[in-house]
């Protein structure tokens, strides 16, 4: 792929009619690696940067133009300098070119000038929104819903985990299937019955939410057991499932600090995963990015009032939904304790890792879930 990346911003391969072949070649390689059917608007998407819902593996025939006249635009100054003077003015016929492709594919927007037009990532945005915005206005609700959780901000973050086995990094084959079907609503089961009696579709969106699957104790688990060794990185002792919180009854969250967090008070938190396709929360989620996320948040803010009221501890509510987007009070989380631990380790990027082990939290869980509709598999 660098190597194509470089022939697509030295060579107008956007004039090629080749491009169509080079497409097929680069699906059924993907198609092969994840085992998954992508036709249709699921390779569309697939197609696209990681920021904008895909799996950021490109379309050559999408991305030709903005890389040749973004090049172009960025070695004009020695361009010039090479060509002797009466050359020097006459416009480009292959770049005027590459901005009429770029045009049909970007619609009515402008190309970037000076120094923006130097960046292929300014000319790239036109076309992906264009794309996704296309994708959407073919999308039903529950395509809507997916598509904005796919597109929401670290909703992707997982996808850029370098897949280290040695550090608990890396998917396996089966759970890598399920985390990229989900993300582009691919099919990734056969049509059967769950344990609960429910019909369970191709695309597997139903073990997500059914409550007799055993993936989704995983997940939670899995979430809780990082959140605790991060919060121990940052130099602050922890506990899963705390006793003796004043004024709680048998409401307990799940985690706590032993140690002091903010202001003088040790932070207890609550995780939960949402499910952005549940039938509660679809409508919201194709309305808004994030939507169930922040109210599982509110509702554990709701559940646990007592606690914050008692100002012996400080909560926070960590929300991740099962397609990515996170909750508002987890993103900020997240981002305080990867500050305490760069200020530890001296690593800037403290903070990263810990939302890709989060994202992959999310996916094991997932995975599992999907597994658990299948009655006689033990998908603990």
């Amino acid at each position: 792929m660098p190597r194509l990346q470089y022939m697509l911003r030295c060579a107008p391969a956007f004039a090629s009619t080749a491009l169509g072949e080079v497409t097929r070649v680069i699906k059924d390689v993907l198609v092969t690696v994840l085992n998954i059917e992508l036709e249709g608007d699921s390779y569309t998407q697939a197609s696209l940067p990681v920021r904008w819902g895909g799996l950021g593996v490109r379309d050559v025939q999408s991305l030709a133009a903005s890389s040749y006249a973004s090049s172009t635009c960025a070695t004009s100054a020695l361009v010039q300098a090479i060509l002797p003077p009466v050359l020097r003015d006459k416009p480009s016929p292959l770049v005027e070119a590459a901005i009429q492709v770029w045009r049909g594919a970007a619609g009515s927007v402008e190309p970037p000038q000076g120094e923006e037009a130097r960046r292929q990532r300014l000319w790239d945005e036109p076309v992906c929104r264009a794309i996704f915005d296309l994708i959407l206005t073919r999308a039903d609700r529950t395509s809507r819903a997916r598509l904005l959780a796919a597109s929401s901000v670290d909703a992707g973050v997982w996808l850029h985990t370098l897949p280290l086995k040695s550090l608990g990094l890396c998917l396996s084959d089966r759970e890598l299937t399920v985390a990229t079907g989900l993300r582009v609503g691919a099919p990734i089961v056969r049509s059967h019955t769950c344990a609960c009696n429910v019909r369970v579709e191709p695309t597997g969106h139903h073990g997500l939410s059914c409550r007799k699957s055993a993936g989704r104790q995983r997940r939670h688990a899995l979430a809780n057991d990082i959140l605790m060794r991060a919060f121990r990185a940052a130099g602050v002792q922890a506990e899963l499932e705390p006793h003796l919180l004043h004024g709680q009854g048998d409401k307990r969250p799940d985690g706590a600090t032993l140690d002091s967090w903010s202001m003088g008070l040790p932070l207890a938190w609550d995780f939960t995963c949402p499910d952005t396709l549940a039938q509660s929360h679809v409508a919201q989620c194709a309305t808004a990015a994030g939507a169930a996320a922040t109210k599982a948040e509110l509702g554990k803010v709701n559940k646990y009032a007592q606690l914050a009221a008692s100002n012996s501890l400080a909560f926070a509510p960590v929300a991740i939904e099962t397609l990515g987007s996170w909750g508002p009070s987890a993103i900020k989380l997240c981002r305080d304790l990867g500050a305490r631990m760069t200020q530890i380790s001296g690593d800037p990027r403290a903070h990263l890792f810990l939302m890709q082990r989060l994202g992959l939290a999310v996916q094991r869980g997932n995975a599992a879930s999907v597994a658990g509709t299948h009655a006689s598999e033990d998908s603990s």
